[in-house]
């Protein structure tokens, strides 16, 4: 039992709207709910990837995120136009050896500094407190060594603020931010909706 909603990105990025479809698994509803987190959404650009996870869960049996990872994640175009909004219930095993239903909640990124979406984000903000200027005012470069492959998330990362002038150097990358499991790097993943903490981590005051 699935629910997938291809809308604009609001569905997925505003907090009301998280939570009631996230209270859509939580109350055994659905198995899962797919929308999308970006500012828009083009159905061209994702429907091929979104029939790709439809195959992987509904056909080929493959769990909710995996299948998740080997549609959206191995297509570079669908996900740099738009990250992807996913909660789903998975069944796991407690030390006592008794099977508990979890919903998780992630968001499945591509990280494309030259867009002004470092780690996937395009709410990243001028760490200026004064400024706080959005990301497509920033312009964002890899800093110091360049790593590649499945330690790619090791690179750190630089940028310039274009309304307040700030450069800020070696940034690293939080650890609440994870590498997706893709043959391809630049795809990410983490628990959505961000804490207050976490919008902290990339400038966020709110």
């Amino acid at each position: 039992r699935g629910l997938v909603i291809c809308s604009c990105g609001s569905t997925g990025r505003l907090p009301e709207s998280v939570k009631l479809l996230k209270r859509l698994v939580r109350d055994d509803i659905f198995d899962f709910v797919l929308t999308f987190a970006g500012v828009s959404t083009m159905d061209p650009v994702v429907v091929p990837a979104l029939n790709r996870f439809i195959e992987n869960v509904y056909i080929y049996d493959l769990k909710i995120w995996d299948a998740l990872e080997e549609s959206f994640g191995e297509d570079r175009h669908a996900l740099n136009q738009s990250p992807v909004f996913l909660s789903f219930a998975d069944m796991n095993t407690d030390e006592n050896k008794v099977r508990r239903r979890v919903v998780n909640t992630r968001v499945l990124a591509y990280s494309n500094l030259k867009d002004g979406r470092p780690w996937g984000l395009d709410i990243y903000r001028c760490g200026n407190v004064k400024c706080q200027a959005p990301a497509y005012n920033m312009i964002f470069h890899p800093h110091g060594k360049q790593y590649y492959g499945k330690y790619w998330l090791q690179t750190k990362m630089r940028y310039s603020c274009l309304e307040c002038g700030i450069m800020q150097r070696a940034i690293v990358c939080p650890s609440w931010i994870h590498a997706a499991r893709s043959q391809n790097y630049g795809r990410v993943w983490y628990e959505w909706p961000l804490s207050a903490e976490q919008k902290r981590d990339i400038g966020v005051i709110s």
